[in-house]
């Protein structure tokens, strides 16, 4: 045991939820510097600072596999709506999207744009130097990159949707392994998105192959989350098995009340892949709704072809709008329907910066209130708004949450943005998972419906992501690891970000420490930054 004179901090009375144990148990935890340095009975110990949790929950941090918060990190390096929910890792670059990646050239239109509107700027030209300004800036969580192959992309070959060159290959392979050598934890595709989407089988496992020698994974956004579900996972694990890498199937679910059940085929695929040797598992936030571009959402995908002039174009060009009416009503027959049933009574308009009036009013109630046709009205609003709008789409089942929640391969992630209540950020319509992933797991889903054992949980929001990235001193309570804790109160813990108020903070999170720092205290941030850079190695 650490000489007791020299603890800084001791978190006593708590008792601990910890991976590598089945059983809760009671213990006192002893702290010094960055590190857990003795656990058991420590009454007699006098630390700098003694944090009673008597009556309440200690737990390692949670890991957060799937954030997006390489959007806001130059700008909110308090992460509040992250550290507020228990996250004390979270990976970044997720979906293709890696603005550690991205430059300042023109073909970033769209990243520059989102950091623009708070004042940010893309200030580097490789991973490295980003890495290195996250340091300089701070930042109040651990920090994990991935590899964004839809920004390699578009440093490359640009938004043109055409295979890659045997030249142009090479360059991104070469960009790829840079970044990967500078500490880049994998690969990740959005292949729903533009140009992600545009890579082929072959390319996809040509850049896994260099992920992969570097130890590292293949996370992806599925091609299709709905009608071509099955064929999307079939994809990921054929990447996977060609390149011999292990693959991270991103906030899986089915998309669409004609989807819904298909969850249960493709975790038997997953199944019988892993049967194969093929590593596969997958990631979930708890909700029944989604929220990204309303243009990735309704549109086509031969419409999104392009830069963003050339879809607004598409839209504006009668005889090529008249295409992507013709082409929606053929695939989605019911989207005309303004009934009591319509799908556009479960869809939300979510960050309109140009119109907040417009954020939480749903499709169908504004078609019917100005009597124009919803897809019509989509299409214009996704013209108005320069195609920089969300919606929020209530489209999946809580059956399907609650069997993709049980299986044993499933981790909990965010597919958040770290955010705060206050200012700008405080304006947008975002998700309330920014805000109540995980202690909506741990009361919703455990607490109140006893669908997860609370060790369970535990294990898929710390040691299950941990060990997928190969972090053997984080996710864990156990002498020498990181002291990354998360305190809670079990009869409290839950969430209160809704869709209607999405920035509220969740209850039950009474202390948060990262790296031996009190980031949260007690409904609130402390401000301090201590969060690292985790280079892979």
């Amino acid at each position: 045991m650490q000489d007791p004179a020299v603890m800084d901090i001791v978190i006593s009375g708590g008792t601990v939820i910890d991976a590598m144990s089945e059983e809760p148990y009671p213990a006192d935890i002893g702290i010094v510097d960055d590190r857990i340095a003795a656990i058991g009975d420590l009454s007699e110990v006098h630390g700098g600072r003694r944090i009673d949790a008597s009556g309440l929950h200690v737990a390692p941090g949670f890991v957060d596999i799937h954030t997006h918060s390489d959007i806001s990190v130059m700008f909110h390096p308090q992460m509040e709506s992250i550290i507020s929910q228990g996250v004390t890792t979270q990976v970044v670059g997720n979906c293709s999207l890696c603005l550690g990646l991205a430059t300042d050239d023109d073909v970033f239109a769209f990243e520059k744009r989102w950091l623009g509107v708070h004042g940010a700027k893309i200030t580097w030209g490789t991973l490295a130097e980003h890495l290195r300004r996250v340091e300089e800036n701070g930042v109040a969580t651990n920090y994990i990159m991935l590899a964004g192959q839809g920004t390699l992309r578009k440093r490359v070959v640009g938004i043109e949707n055409r295979a890659a060159s045997p030249a142009e290959m090479e360059k991104m392979k070469s960009l790829l392994a840079d970044a990967l050598e500078t500490g880049a934890w994998g690969i990740s595709t959005g292949l729903e998105y533009t140009p992600s989407g545009y890579a082929n089988v072959e390319e996809l496992a040509e850049l896994s192959r260099v992920a992969g020698r570097y130890g590292g994974f293949y996370a992806t956004h599925l091609r299709n989350e709905g009608d071509r579900l099955l064929e999307a996972v079939a994809e990921a694990i054929e990447v996977g098995e060609r390149a011999g890498v292990p693959v991270q199937l991103s906030h899986h679910k089915a998309e669409g009340a004609r989807n819904w059940g298909k969850v249960q085929q493709t975790l038997k695929m997953v199944e019988e892949a892993r049967a194969r040797g093929v590593d596969v598992q997958l990631d979930q936030y708890p909700y029944t709704a989604f929220q990204t571009s309303m243009s990735v959402q309704f549109l086509p995908a031969w419409a999104n072809v392009g830069d963003n002039d050339t879809v607004l174009r598409r839209l504006i060009d009668p005889e090529q709008r008249r295409q992507i009416l013709e082409d929606i009503r053929t695939n989605h027959a019911d989207w005309d329907d303004l009934g009591p049933n319509s799908p556009w009574n479960r869809v939300e308009i979510g960050v309109c910066r140009s119109n907040r009036a417009l954020q939480g009013r749903s499709i169908g109630d504004l078609a019917r209130e100005a009597s124009v046709n919803p897809i019509e009205m989509v299409l214009d609003i996704i013209l108005q708004e320069r195609n920089f709008i969300s919606a929020i789409n209530y489209a999946i089942c809580e059956d399907d949450v609650l069997f993709v929640m049980r299986h044993p391969l499933t981790m909990i992630g965010s597919d958040a943005v770290g955010t705060s209540p206050r200012g700008k950020l405080g304006e947008d319509r975002v998700h309330p998972r920014s805000y109540g992933t995980f202690p909506r797991v741990l009361g919703r889903y455990v607490r109140e419906m006893n669908a997860l054992a609370e060790v369970t949980a535990i294990k898929k929001m710390t040691i299950i992501p941990a060990d997928r990235l190969g972090l053997i001193d984080r996710g864990r309570i156990a002498v020498g690891c990181y002291a990354d804790i998360v305190v809670y109160d079990p009869n409290s813990v839950g969430d209160n970000a809704t869709f209607a108020e999405p920035h509220r903070f969740s209850s039950g999170i009474e202390r948060v420490l990262i790296n031996g720092r009190l980031v949260w205290d007690r409904g609130e941030p402390t401000g301090s930054l201590p969060g690292r850079v985790l280079r892979r190695r």
